[in-house]
């Protein structure tokens, strides 16, 4: 187990006291303590080994202390992970891929961190704990793809990946990786406006 360091101990009792600084103070807090993230480690238990080295100091603080510091040090621990983040363009917010670890030098409300480690968690397979978060979202069966009088031509396994489309949309996982590559490919993906529709006609 890593050693308590006393400047990580001070930031997370800043946190603490002000709420008004709990954010940058517990991103001080996780940069520092980063730095005893065990790589020889599973990312989970990587987390949870620096975590638990400052058990007792998160005791009696506001609990977005502790949720924030965790946040901050699970991008640190997965700062290469792929996720999506929302910025807003001509009006309209659009989904916009970067790398977890970019996000650390730039401004992120408390809302935006929760979600940008979400996505984290999500990439590196980090089991929630039972009974929190949402429920995952139920993966769509795939049929298997066989050769001879079973086989499933290319047109049908297409046409059965669009009939699940928003399944695979709305799922936290594949979500990221779907509108990353349309953006590659010069697209711009936005979600319509609440009580509007996007108006267009369907091909064949």
């Amino acid at each position: 187990m890593s050693e308590k360091n006393s400047i990580v101990a001070k930031h997370i009792k800043a946190a603490g006291c002000a709420a008004g600084t709990m954010l940058a103070e517990c991103k001080k807090a996780a940069a520092i303590a980063a730095t005893d993230l065990n790589p020889a480690l599973p990312v989970g238990e990587r987390i949870n080994a620096v975590v638990a080295v400052y058990a007792d100091d998160f005791k009696g603080l506001d609990a977005n202390v502790k949720q924030n510091f965790v946040a901050f040090l699970t991008i640190h621990a997965c700062a290469s992970a792929p996720v999506m983040v929302k910025k807003v363009v001509d009006g309209e917010t659009v989904d916009t891929p970067a790398l977890a670890g970019e996000l650390l030098e730039q401004p992120l409300s408390k809302h935006a961190l929760r979600d940008v480690a979400k996505q984290v968690r999500d990439h590196a397979g980090i089991a929630r704990k039972s009974g929190g978060g949402r429920k995952a979202v139920e993966k769509p069966s795939v049929a298997k793809v066989t050769t001879g009088s079973e086989a499933v031509s290319e047109t049908e396994a297409f046409s059965a990946w669009v009939d699940n489309l928003e399944t695979y949309f709305m799922d936290s996982v594949h979500h990221p990786k779907i509108v990353a590559r349309l953006i590659e490919l010069g697209f711009t993906v936005v979600k319509a406006a609440k009580g509007k529709f996007v108006k267009g006609v369907a091909s064949a």
